[in-house]
């Protein structure tokens, strides 16, 4: 997402809504910033970050650290939580929320959405995933072999998905009730191939029964109605000849 300008100063209040784990126990607090006076009017009033408590403040130190440099893009990499989010949410942030899909095995998997309007207003949501045993980040490599048929599974997957795209785009344009120029079918069409064709397999989510692939595809924001939706998620016990975790 772009940079988001900071023109009014937020009140950050730490409250504390803990989540404890299906095996090994690790607690997530919530970090709440109170909403800008700016969207006052706003009904929805989820304004929380993660945090993560382990019991071990020096796997926590990494984590935490490690998670709000990430999702802020390392605008402020050495500030602590509540300067970093103070300064980054400005007053654009309309929304801002987390879910934590896996919390067993040693293993913490988090999403972080939020919500942010400048001249117009962007969603987002970003993955995040980490040992706490150890507070590293773990890459997809970590979790799954991607080096041979799961890899091949998914890029199969992935360029199906596409191709079905690309045909409901067609009959989008095909269709009246749809008013799609030409010129928007050619321009949302470049926008599929790139995305097809630049995919890596890197982003993904855990679940109590499953992993989750993150593609998506960005389309600029007069043409969000014709955005892809690309899903890849596999069972683990289709998939549990490739997976490098105990579940």
């Amino acid at each position: 997402m772009a940079n988001l300008k900071m023109t009014k100063s937020l009140t950050i209040v730490f409250v504390f809504i803990g989540t404890i784990a299906f095996g090994q126990s690790v607690q997530i607090d919530t970090f709440r910033l109170e909403k800008s006076e700016r969207f006052k009017d706003i009904q929805s009033e989820k304004m929380n970050f993660p945090v993560v408590r382990s019991g071990n403040k020096e796997i926590d130190s990494l984590i935490n650290f490690d998670l709000k440099n990430r999702f802020t893009r390392y605008e402020y990499p050495i500030q602590n939580l509540d300067s970093t989010l103070l300064k980054w949410a400005g007053d654009q942030i309309v929304f801002l929320d987390f879910q934590v899909t896996y919390n067993q095995s040693g293993i913490l998997s988090i999403n972080v959405s939020a919500e942010g309007c400048g001249a117009y207003c962007t969603y987002w949501t970003d993955y995040f995933n980490y040992s706490t045993q150890s507070g590293k980040w773990l890459d997809i490599n970590s979790v799954v072999d991607t080096t041979g048929l799961f890899r091949k599974m998914v890029i199969e997957d992935k360029m199906e998905q596409y191709d079905k795209a690309r045909l409901e785009l067609k009959e989008a344009l095909n269709d009246p009730d749809w008013g799609l120029t030409e010129d928007e079918y050619d321009s949302a069409l470049e926008f599929y191939n790139e995305c097809d064709n630049s995919f890596k397999l890197i982003q993904f989510a855990l679940y109590p029964d499953s992993i989750e692939i993150i593609e998506e595809c960005w389309l600029p924001h007069v043409m969000k109605p014709l955005t892809p939706i690309i899903e890849l998620k596999y069972a683990f016990s289709e998939i549990g000849e490739y997976l490098k975790i105990k579940n």
